[in-house]
């Protein structure tokens, strides 16, 4: 065990010393995790405490107060730009000499009608050139007794944050939510590539020991199965911190997207969905790691092992494709048997989860097979690597990569 515990150590630290396993593994939820706070800053309501005025071109306007609201203008308000008049004669006096851009008349019975008229000679609604709110802060601010932050209070009045008392609602309630629509495609996505990204990137580092030599001295020191066991342990961890990076971003988008990205306030990501995801991320990573590191340790170079490594995760492929499928039928037959066949259901039964209440046993004997068939391909894998020593350095071919593992060769 000690061994083992050294091999996944230092298999971890090479290769989170990799600038391409990092920008892959990490970089593209960190992106995802950027546009989503993007959107939701783009999409929030914002509102300041203090409001900005800033009259267009600066050009001067006026104000007639017969009820006496107006004694003070707030210290954001631009000095010159609102003159005051006694009485809306000396305004349109003012206005027609060309002194003014307009006048804003108050009601004298303002605090019950609200009421506010705005006079001026042209008017264009193109221009954009009369905004009632910087007058409508003034009086704010004049009303509250020249306190900014009243006035603020006044001007923006509610900050609301909701809270349901209710249970959360099962994905029924949510048919024509956009999040709950992407959730399977996201979920199957997440697990295709937590799997594959590990996977490929246990090939590369089996691969670059065999062609250093480095294998066969290990293999002098460790058994093959502490060897191999170590590796999986390692990149099976670096998995699991990949789909913990995706389910963050997923929960931070949940949680604090709410209105901005259009969420129901009282959705919650399925906690069993979650747990289920990551027991099937780890088994679908045990089973195609083993796969493909055997595959590494066969051929004399990383790059004669593509076309062979396609064929091996040809059924998570297939899987891939039949999502729409799945999602589509859940029951049907094509979605229950790629939900339960081992080499497929790290991705189709998640899919299926998205989308109805798959029963217990479906899952437990998805999960055992998958177990099973994990098992089972790690000793023969194990085996390859006891043979590979002595095997010679020609291009590996399914034929071939067969034949080792099973010991034929």
């Amino acid at each position: 065990m000690k061994k083992t515990w050294l091999i996944m150590t230092t298999e971890i630290r090479t290769t989170l010393g990799r600038k391409s396993f990092l920008l892959l593994g990490f970089g593209f939820p960190v992106l995802l995790a950027i546009i989503a706070l993007a959107f939701m800053i783009a999409n929030r309501d914002g509102g300041g405490t203090v409001v900005e005025v800033e009259p267009q071109g600066f050009i001067e306007e006026g104000y007639v107060d017969p009820a006496g609201l107006i004694h003070s203008l707030p210290e954001n308000v631009p000095d010159g730009w609102l003159v005051p008049f006694a009485d809306e004669a000396a305004a349109q006096r003012a206005l027609e000499a060309g002194e003014i851009q307009g006048y804003y008349l108050i009601s004298p019975d303002y605090l019950e009608s609200g009421d506010v008229q705005y006079v001026t000679e042209s008017f264009d609604p193109l221009s954009g050139s009369i905004r009632m709110q910087p007058m409508e802060w003034v009086l704010l601010y004049n009303l509250s007794g020249g306190d900014v932050s009243m006035a603020a209070a006044l001007w923006q009045p509610l900050n609301v944050e909701m809270h349901s008392l209710a249970p959360p609602r099962t994905e029924e309630g949510y048919e024509d939510n956009w999040f709950v629509e992407v959730l399977p495609t996201f979920m199957t996505v997440i697990l295709y590539m937590v799997i594959l990204i590990a996977a490929q990137t246990l090939t590369a580092a089996v691969g670059e020991e065999k062609k250093n030599r480095v294998m066969e001295i290990l293999l002098s020191s460790v058994t093959p199965t502490q060897f191999i066991g170590g590796k999986i342990l390692a990149l099976g961890f670096l998995g699991l911190l990949m789909f913990a990076a995706y389910v963050g971003v997923m929960w931070m988008v949940v949680t604090f997207g709410g209105q901005p990205l259009g969420i129901p306030l009282d959705y919650e990501l399925p906690t069993g969905l979650l747990i289920w995801a990551t027991l099937f991320a780890v088994l679908g990573y045990a089973m195609y790691g083993s796969l493909t590191a055997g595959l590494g340790a066969l051929a004399p170079d990383v790059k004669d092992t593509r076309s062979t490594s396609i064929l091996l995760i040809s059924p998570l492929i297939v899987a891939y494709m039949l999502n729409v499928v799945v999602v589509a039928v859940p029951n049907g037959v094509v979605a229950v048997f790629l939900s339960l066949f081992p080499l497929s259901s790290p991705v189709s039964m998640i899919s299926r989860m998205t989308v109805i209440d798959v029963p217990a046993w479906q899952l437990i004997l998805a999960a055992a097979l998958q177990l099973a068939m994990a098992l089972a391909i790690v000793r023969l894998v194990a085996r390859l690597f006891r043979a590979q020593v002595m095997l010679s350095g020609a291009a590996p071919t399914p034929g071939r990569y067969l034949r080792v593992l099973f010991g034929r060769e």
